[in-house]
């Protein structure tokens, strides 16, 4: 990489971040601002870079279009002077550690857990859903283009080889029909990996949405379990040793038939957020119970059985009569009668 660099385009190098087919990462820090960013520079030479320079063009410019929490954010477009190559400025994603982290490299020192790996499936879940409306294919999502934050959270990057399927982002985008539809066009062939590749994409087809959700089942699963997936295989027969939500997701990311594959959501979510809302409930009617008892001398016993509240009353056994300020007689009432039966 170009370490010896200091500035491009306003922007300090702190750091190289990584090397790809087309272009170099940097952290970089505004000279004037402070801000961290990564900054993406085109360094693609030879017969394909006037190619692969139109495609680093129209990711800049889709990028910065698009504003998703999963999808890696463009800030800036500009051509270093220095070289005349066209950088982006983008989101930096770093790990806790500082550091960058993807998929891939989480994967190779044995850091992926099944429970990670049901956010990192509604995080991507959700990144494509909001691509795929907007008319736009990924085309090589695989771990290594999956980072992770440090929050916790995946982001979807690297859109240099995406198709566009809406007409009129095609021209926003200056991209030709040719490499807007190609199934597998020449920065494909280079950059992606035949592993993640839907059937009929194989076969020859254009890559659709489809195609999008068939990786993504492939890159789970692989993450998952430690194997390719192979289609007309008993592979699906793995989940068996893991959750059984799993056995409802990837039959449906998987499908042979593109037409039936799909995105469902992660019921597990959906049973955590009933059993939060069901531990509100009991905390208000606990809270209501205490007031009452308070001012009523009654104790109400509350339990929680196969999803159901219910409620006793009886007499307080706290309460005592104890000397008032004014030399008359008040009434002491102990909430340690309140009681909550799991």
């Amino acid at each position: 990489m170009q370490t010896e660099r200091k500035e491009i385009g306003g922007y300090r190098i702190v750091r190289p971040l990584g090397k790809g087919g087309m272009a170099e990462v940097y952290e970089v820090e505004h000279v004037r601002l402070g801000v961290r960013r990564a900054l993406k520079l085109f360094t693609a030479e030879g017969a394909r870079a006037d190619f692969l320079r139109t495609r680093f063009i129209a990711e800049g410019k889709l990028l910065e279009r698009l504003d998703h929490p999963r999808l890696v954010k463009v800030h800036e477009f500009g051509v270093d002077e220095a070289s005349g190559a066209p950088y982006l400025v983008m989101d930096l994603v770093l790990g806790a550690d500082g550091e960058p982290q993807t998929l891939a490299a989480l994967h190779a020192r044995r850091q992926i857990t099944e429970e990670k790996l049901f956010g990192w499936y509604e995080d991507l879940a959700d990144a494509l859903r909001y691509i795929h409306a907007a008319g736009v294919v990924h085309r090589d999502v695989k771990p290594s283009n999956i980072l992770i934050g440090a929050d916790g959270h995946a982001v979807l990057s690297d859109f240099g080889v995406s198709r566009f399927t809406d007409e009129n982002l095609r021209k926003e985008l200056s991209v030709d029909a040719t490499m807007a539809t190609d199934a597998t066009t020449l920065s494909r062939v280079v950059m992606g990996t035949a592993n993640y590749f839907a059937p009929e994409v194989r076969a020859g087809a254009t890559a659709t949405a489809a195609a999008d959700i068939y990786a993504l089942g492939v890159t789970l699963f692989r993450l998952l379990t430690g194997v390719w997936y192979e289609p007309d295989t008993n592979a699906l027969e793995l989940l068996k040793s893991f959750d059984s939500a799993w056995r409802r997701i990837f039959p449906a990311l998987l499908a042979a038939d593109p037409l039936r594959r799909s995105l469902p959501p992660c019921r597990r979510t959906r049973r955590l957020w009933l059993w939060t809302v069901l531990s509100a409930a009991v905390i208000a009617v606990v809270t209501v119970c205490a007031y009452h008892f308070l001012h009523s001398g009654k104790v109400r016993v509350v339990s929680v059985s196969e999803g159901v509240v219910s409620v006793k009353e009886g007499e307080a056994p706290g309460n005592k009569d104890i000397p008032s300020e004014k030399g008359g007689r008040a009434t002491e009432r102990s909430i340690d009668s309140i009681f909550f039966v799991p």
